[in-house]
């Protein structure tokens, strides 16, 4: 009699862990998965967030060097144009060019060409920055 009952308990114990195992063990193995595959696009994400991190700090790195040497260029250009604007203040040009016009439509000719192609270099440099 005591066998029958303990077969009895034995087998009741035996279903109740399967049921316990069909019932709350797999489930809890799938949500793992899941939350490791999550876990695992949480870390390809981090990855890209530190690369396009990188990137930013490179590019504000370049920004930054380009326009200090931008910054450099303009003082050179406005000092030059405050000697050239001196010059122009110093001279009366409409008196000079009256009295001999050769002279300075040449020199006015020139230094045209000069800004132009001061300005195409520097269009030219402006749009290499970007590669």
């Amino acid at each position: 009699m005591i066998s029958k009952i303990l077969i009895g308990v034995i087998l009741c114990m035996g279903i109740t862990f399967g049921l316990f195992y069909e019932f709350m063990h797999k489930p809890l193995l799938g949500e793992v998965a899941q939350q490791k595959a999550l876990l695992v696009a949480q870390e390809v994400r981090q990855q890209e967030q530190i690369k396009t991190i990188e990137a930013l700090q490179n590019n504000f790195v370049k920004t930054s060097e380009a326009l200090q040497e931008q910054t450099q260029r303009n003082s050179v250009i406005e000092g030059e144009m405050t000697r050239y604007l001196d010059i122009f203040r110093r001279h009366n040009l409409s008196k000079l060019a009256a009295a001999k016009p050769g002279l300075i439509q040449t020199r006015i000719n020139k230094g045209t060409k000069d800004v132009f192609d001061s300005i195409e270099n520097d269009s030219t440099f402006i749009d290499n920055l970007d590669n």
